[in-house]
């Protein structure tokens, strides 16, 4: 088991897809609403989940390069 099977890789339908969403959420933002305040409360919202998920990767990755190294002792 090496650790490049464990490497993800985005695709690239994924990184447009979050660019239309933020695009989206600006005219949102701006025309439905009125206020960029609105628009910052929402996306710090969505955010809090992803630095979450973000931690548990990192701590993912931790584990598994802690398991590379006592596999090479």
């Amino acid at each position: 088991m090496t650790v490049d099977e464990f490497l993800p890789s985005v695709p690239r339908w994924a990184i447009l897809a979050v660019l239309a969403a933020a695009g989206l959420s600006v005219v949102y933002g701006v025309v439905i609403i009125g206020s960029l305040t609105a628009l910052l409360q929402i996306w710090l919202g969505l955010l809090e989940p992803v630095v979450l998920l973000f931690a548990v990767y990192l701590l993912y990755r931790l584990v598994l390069a802690a398991e590379t190294i006592a596999e090479k002792l």
